[in-house]
Formats: structure tokens, sequence, C-alpha cells
């Protein structure tokens, strides 16, 4: 069974983002297995090899979670959305946290556990259940077509390459200001 499963409880009724969400789900669920394998008799390379993949997963998570922050972002600003600086606001602290939390992951300072998965999903799951539902009500309210947010025309958008995405060192910097 998945650590968080996606359920039609989450959806916000705008496919493109609905389909953003249950990636975000795949990848806490693929950083939760990496971390929960009890392997008694690992060896130097399996534990390296773990600590691989969990760096990977971080790093797609983070480029993934920008990546979907955008495509909200731009909705909200293309249909003026009044709430737009409180949820950028909230994406931006998301980033900010993970960012910190992978940059002492990768310097050694700190370990992936439970408690950073439980975030991830904890925060996910609230963040969809309170600001992107009433996103998904404005943009349903404003007749956002279905055409226009399904990603039939630019469904790749939405498995960008990593190299299209933005960066989260770049994301980070912006957000400092620098």
């Amino acid at each position: 069974m998945a650590f968080c499963e996606w359920d039609d409880s989450y959806s916000v009724e705008v496919p493109k983002a609905d389909r953003q969400h249950q990636r975000l789900f795949d990848l806490i669920n693929q950083l939760h297995e990496s971390i929960a394998k009890d392997e008694p008799e690992a060896t130097v390379d399996s534990v390296v090899d773990e600590l691989d993949t969990i760096e990977s997963v971080l790093d797609e998570l983070v480029d993934y979670a920008s990546h979907h922050f955008s495509t909200e972002e731009s909705y909200m600003l293309e249909y003026a959305y009044a709430a737009y600086a409180s949820h950028k606001a909230a994406h931006e602290h998301f980033v900010q946290r993970v960012c910190t939390f992978q940059r002492d992951f990768e310097e050694g300072r700190a370990l992936c556990s439970i408690e950073i998965i439980r975030f991830l999903k904890d925060w996910l799951e609230n963040h969809i259940r309170t600001f992107d539902k009433q996103l998904g009500i404005f943009l349903s309210a404003n007749r956002l077509t279905r055409e226009r947010v399904s990603g039939r025309t630019d469904r790749e958008t939405d498995a960008a390459p990593h190299s299209e995405m933005t960066s989260p060192d770049r994301r980070l910097r912006s957000l400092n200001g620098a």
C-alpha cells in the first residue's frame, strides 16, 4: 500500500493540475519506499545506491514541484486570481523548506527521515485541500475551458524534461531576491 494515495477527494476539477498532483504523490511515495526499506544485510554498495536514489528523487520532487507551481501561478495571473499572493507565498515557503532539506541531505548534515516524508505528504494534502481547491473553484467559476486546462495540447509539459524546469537553485535565488 502506498504511503500517500491520490483519490478523487483531491481533485481540483482542473485535469492538468490533478495529473500534476498525482505525480507529486508518486514522487513522495518513491521517496518513502527508498527510506522505508528494511535491509538487515545491507552492503556499502546498497547503502550508496539508496542514498543516490533518495538524492535523485529529491531532485525530481523539487524540480517537478517548481514546474507544477509555475503552472498554477500562470493560471492565477492569467485570470487575475485575488489570492495569488498568499498562494504563491505558500509555494515559496514549500520550495525554500525542501531546498534547505535537500541541500542539508546532499552535504551530509541531514538524513532523509520519515518526519521529512510526513511533512511532504501533509503539506501536499493540506495545500490541495485548501489553496488548490479554492483555485479550482475560482477557475471553474470563471469558465476556464476544459480544453485550456486539460493539457491535451500541452501534455508534454506535465513531464517536462529536467533541463526545461525551473532549477531549484534558480528558484531559491529568486525567492531570496538574488
